[in-house]
């Protein structure tokens, strides 16, 4: 889950075509990013996307993950530079494991609509680190600290409870890649 730090409070500051320029922008370089790792954008919503990296070893696809969102940071500072008057800042949850992905169909008076899209418990692990992220972290789950070794250097943030995770969570924030690779 990659969602931009603060979109609330920029809504009310910016105009709103110039917002949605920004928001373009910056989601653009990084569906190129997130397309060039293997990856794919999955959902949007407003201020915010859902990342898919599927289809691949377990571990690559944690790697590939981590990878981009380090990616995605730096990215976010270099297009800060290029718009220094409304910077952005972002902010990451990634969990890894097993979910549903796919088409689900809605069918309502007025039709039919598809949707493609994930769900599950890894799914709104991802999505609650992302909402206790703060601007530039990269919050991981457990399963995905298990998953990538001894690659990046983490900070363990201690076991938090989390809104609607009935088990606290051991949570951690990537820092970068570790000396030791």
């Amino acid at each position: 889950f990659v969602d931009i730090t603060g979109y609330t409070r920029l809504s009310e500051e910016l105009p709103l075509a110039t917002l949605n320029r920004l928001v373009e922008r910056y989601f653009s370089a990084f569906l190129d990013r997130i397309g060039e790792a293997g990856g794919d954008i999955n959902e949007t919503a407003g201020d915010g996307f859902v990342a898919i990296f599927y289809g691949m070893a377990p571990e690559s696809h944690d790697i590939r993950a981590v990878d981009t969102a380090l990616a995605l940071l730096a990215d976010t500072e270099t297009l800060n530079w290029e718009n220094r008057e409304s910077p952005l800042a972002i902010h990451m949850g990634l969990n890894s494991g097993i979910a549903l992905v796919g088409s689900s169909r809605f069918e309502g008076i007025r039709g039919t609509r598809w949707i493609f899209t994930a769900s599950g418990p890894v799914i709104n692990l991802a999505a609650r680190l992302a909402g206790v992220a703060d601007a530039g972290q990269i919050l991981v789950g457990p399963e995905t600290v298990r998953r990538l070794g001894q690659r990046y250097c983490l900070a363990r943030l201690g076991r938090k409870r989390l809104k609607n995770i009935a088990e606290a969570v051991d949570v951690h924030r990537v820092l970068g890649l570790s000396m030791r690779t």
